[in-house]
């Protein structure tokens, strides 16, 4: 809950349109460093904002289990960079295993994902051409039934791709690699004059938190079709959906909003 300094010149970016626009970061804070500097760099001030945690699951067993037998897999699929590093902090071996020829293979939902793979030296066999769950449902729908995929991922994340998968007889072991907790929110923000929500699980904290209402005037951004879906169905206006989910297309999206 706290202003991010944007006194340093941006190196790049759309200076005119972002200068002094104040941006809410609503990501946890490990997050939300990433998307500040970004916005400083078109120039806008980032107020930090955090709506939600990210933390360890309740239990490990069923990641410590599915990390056991790595070999029997076909895929490990992650939709995450969180995903990411949550599973290597808890088995830092797991990037060396899934370097091994013998591993499955390595499906992220998006560059960022495959680029927190990369960081660790894991080789990304499948990047979607539209970076969502969606996309790894269309790309894996040439599966053979009874193959086995792996889908590391947050406490109670998003169903789709295990529902679609398991559906054509494909074996999908969802495990909890993490978890999301909302904050408790007791202050409002600072002055804003846009929100940007990167989850649904962030917006909704912040809906709960601080009700739909206290984003009416401002210009709300969100990072994906999933993250504009939970905010519709929970009466908020969108007006900017980045076109790819990083944080550069959405700082690039609401400037171009901006300069319409």
């Amino acid at each position: 809950m706290r202003e991010v300094d944007a006194t340093s010149p941006p190196a790049s970016g759309p200076k005119s349109a972002l200068r002094g626009y104040r941006v809410l970061v609503t990501r946890p804070l490990e997050q939300g460093a990433a998307l500040a500097a970004t916005l400083v760099a078109a120039g806008a001030v980032p107020v930090m904002y955090p709506t939600i945690a990210l933390g360890p699951p309740p239990s490990w067993q069923a990641f410590d289990e599915a990390f056991a037998r790595l070999v029997t897999y076909a895929w490990v699929v992650f939709t995450s960079p969180s995903a990411v590093r949550f599973a290597l902090q808890r088995h830092p071996a797991l990037g060396a295993a899934l370097a091994d020829a013998r591993a499955p293979r390595v499906a992220a939902v998006g560059r960022e994902t495959a680029r927190a793979l990369n960081d660790h030296g894991v080789p990304v066999a499948l990047i979607p051409e539209e970076q969502r769950q969606e996309g790894l449902v269309a790309a894996f729908g040439s599966l053979p039934a009874g193959a086995r995929v792996l889908f590391p991922q947050a406490l109670g994340g998003r169903e789709l791709l295990a529902e679609s998968l398991s559906a054509h007889g494909v074996s999908v072991d969802v495990v909890a690699v993490s978890q999301t907790t909302a904050l408790p929110l007791d202050g409002a923000p600072p002055p804003f004059d846009a929100a940007t929500f990167a989850s649904p699980s962030a917006l909704r904290a912040f809906v709960a938190a601080r009700g739909a209402a206290s984003l009416q005037g401002k210009l709300v951004a969100v990072i994906g079709p999933t993250t504009a879906e939970a905010a519709r169905a929970a009466g908020v206006a969108v007006d900017v959906v980045a076109p790819a989910p990083s944080v550069g297309a959405l700082v690039q999206a609401i400037a171009d909003h901006r300069m319409r």
